[in-house]
């Protein structure tokens, strides 16, 4: 009997510590990456807005089906499909030619995603992309991933590089 009671007490504690630590968690990241693309400004702003690329520089994209809008134009809705049968449903809320992109992703009851893109010409040749990410949990139990800030940045660092590579080719 004293074994079981010890151990009710080391899953009280166990439990207790989890849900602590997801009360503790922040509810939103934010975040900046840049990177600079050897490519014109007009380039680099095609396939930043273009779903049909993101699959070659987003890690994890298995597929894009657009869901609302002619194109991808402001507006426009696409369902972005990765591993383990998770999809995030992106809207582009802003796109102005070769200055600026915002897509807004929701994965349903885990979190949203803001991306914007800032694009600057440092040469006729060379774009500068500065990324602003603000990650916000929808419900607690999606809290915990909130502390994985780093990871998120080393994470869309790693995809800015592949859109390099995929757009000097």
């Amino acid at each position: 009997m004293n074994i079981l009671k010890y151990l009710v007490i080391i899953l009280f504690f166990v439990a207790a510590g989890f849900y602590g630590m997801i009360v503790l968690s922040p509810s939103e990241i934010e975040f900046r990456v840049n990177e600079d693309i050897n490519a014109p400004i007009d380039k680099v702003y095609k396939g930043l807005i273009s779903p049909q690329t993101w699959g070659k520089w987003v890690e994890g994209v298995e597929s894009v089906k657009q869901k609302k809008g002619d194109g991808f134009s402001q507006g426009s809705v696409s369902e972005v499909f990765f591993p383990q049968e998770m999809m995030m449903t992106k809207e582009l809320r802003t796109a102005e030619l070769n200055k600026q992109v915002v897509l807004h992703g929701i994965v349903i009851d885990f979190f949203s995603k803001t991306e914007s893109y800032t694009l600057q010409v440092l040469d006729s040749n060379t774009t500068r992309v500065s990324c602003s990410v603000k990650m916000k949990a929808i419900k607690n139990k999606s809290k915990m991933v909130m502390q994985a800030k780093e990871t998120h940045s080393q994470n869309m660092a790693k995809n800015l590089n592949s859109l390099k590579n995929y757009l000097e080719q």
